[in-house]
């Protein structure tokens, strides 16, 4: 088991790796800006099918903790209805978080718990005590990267069900948040240049979100 362990643990750091040196998120970027149209179209035209792919896809990337997020939602919201792209954000985020936590407690945890054994009942002490806030917490604030808290909160003894719940409640507003920022995006980009309010707002809103995870953590957790 150990040893299967190990092999699985090198081939998984062997594709992120490969992946991440090949600029695999500006590949996606690439692809997505000279076939955006063509995906427009096809998307009216199969948009069950599409809506299917993406959220399959959205899955699969993050489980691998691969930092394509952002992109992604901002995507969601430049060929999804607002409604719909929402909906198949929040829950392929909150699953694909859910699986790249499992991943990383698979893999991880027994290494870091066996190496650092002091450190790690220390912090693990304090996110267990206050689980659920602190879940919260970081799922507003859009400055901790998306991949990143997976990784780390699998290293923790936090509940799966937990981490599932209180992330996607967590990740809503930036959900929103990106989804429009997306269809205001494609619409500047297919329109006259102008000065939109609403854009305006939405990413006063999108600055203001470490704020408020900020004023949660001083409540909940000092």
């Amino acid at each position: 088991m150990k040893n299967l362990k190990l092999l699985l643990i090198v081939i998984f750091f062997i594709i992120i790796v490969s992946l991440l040196f090949s600029e695999f998120r500006n590949y996606i970027v690439t692809i997505l800006n000279e076939n955006l149209l063509f995906i427009e179209t096809y998307r009216q035209a199969n948009p069950y099918k599409v809506e299917l792919i993406f959220f399959t896809s959205y899955i699969i990337l993050t489980s691998l903790s691969l930092p394509v997020a952002l992109v992604l939602g901002l995507l969601a919201g430049m060929i999804f209805d607002n409604i719909i792209a929402i909906i198949l954000i929040s829950f392929a985020s909150s699953l694909g978080a859910t699986f790249a936590f499992l991943i990383s407690r698979y893999f991880f945890r027994d290494f870091i718990e066996n190496r650092y054994s002091r450190q790690y009942q220390i912090v693990n002490g304090g996110v267990k005590k206050n689980s659920g806030y602190y879940i919260f917490a970081l799922r507003m604030c859009v400055v901790f990267p998306f991949f990143l808290v997976n990784l780390l909160m699998g290293l923790t003894t936090v509940k799966t069900i937990q981490y599932y719940i209180v992330s996607q409640i967590g990740m809503l507003p930036g959900t929103i948040i990106i989804v429009s920022l997306g269809d205001k995006l494609i619409g500047t980009l297919t329109s006259d240049i102008s000065i939109d309010v609403h854009l305006i707002v939405l990413l006063t809103a999108f600055g203001l979100l470490p704020l408020l995870s900020r004023l949660l953590f001083k409540k909940f957790l000092d």
